[in-house]
């Protein structure tokens, strides 16, 4: 796989206690990276931090994720070691006023990841005050692919489904999901391969094609 994430939770790793941050956000659209990863993360998820919403349940909030609480403050989960950005907007820009949360956790040296186009790693403050700390931030959709297609190790004798939509927010991924798990409960060997950020933070690898440059794309996907 061109990117593997080691620092997001595997399926049953319960060393990872993540906080999902949707401040103002927690619809389903807005917020469908946190909707996705509750799904299909429940056990790894302490809570949801929406001050505008504290007191509900994610599964009253967003359909998904039973009893997990949603809560005002980072500080209301105290066990959370991972901080997970929880939207993905039109352009995929963070919210000015997330920062101050987002230094909070650096101070608590827990691992940021986000989804977004702007990259938390090229902001110098914030990364100087990790470095400082020593938390650790993770860019999902960053990437230097620069690989074209080669047609080599091709398994033509494996069955490959491509899901494809007229936008974005319409059910790929979650689609995706649902086939590979009906697939492996039929005794079928079958596996997510994840092509976009939030796939990518529930699988732990993939490849950000909305980010990879066009000349690579196909190369990218041959890796994968």
């Amino acid at each position: 796989m061109p990117y593997t994430i080691d620092l997001l939770p595997n399926q049953g790793d319960s060393t990872q206690k993540v906080a999902i941050l949707t401040e103002g956000y927690s619809t389903p659209f807005a917020a469908k990276t946190a909707n996705s990863f509750i799904r299909y993360r429940t056990d790894s998820v302490v809570g949801v931090i929406d001050k505008t919403e504290q007191g509900k349940t994610c599964q009253s909030l967003f359909g998904v994720g039973g009893e997990i609480p949603v809560v005002a403050s980072l500080a209301d989960c105290p066990d959370a070691n991972m901080l997970l950005i929880g939207i993905a907007p039109p352009g995929g820009q963070l919210p000015a006023e997330w920062m101050p949360i987002l230094y909070e956790a650096i101070a608590r040296k827990m691992t940021i990841v986000s989804g977004l186009h702007d990259f938390l790693s090229e902001n110098t403050a914030l990364m100087q005050a990790a470095n400082e700390q020593g938390a650790t931030i993770v860019d999902v959709r960053k990437n230097d692919e620069q690989n074209i297609a080669m047609r080599e190790n091709i398994n033509h004798d494996c069955l490959k489904i491509h899901t494809v939509g007229h936008d974005c927010s319409i059910g790929k991924m979650v689609v995706s999901m649902e086939l590979t798990r009906g697939l492996i409960e039929a005794g079928n060997d079958a596996k997510f391969i994840a092509t976009g950020q939030t796939g990518i933070m529930i699988s732990g690898e993939g490849a950000p094609i909305d980010c990879v440059k066009a000349d690579f794309i196909s190369g990218t996907v041959e890796k994968l």
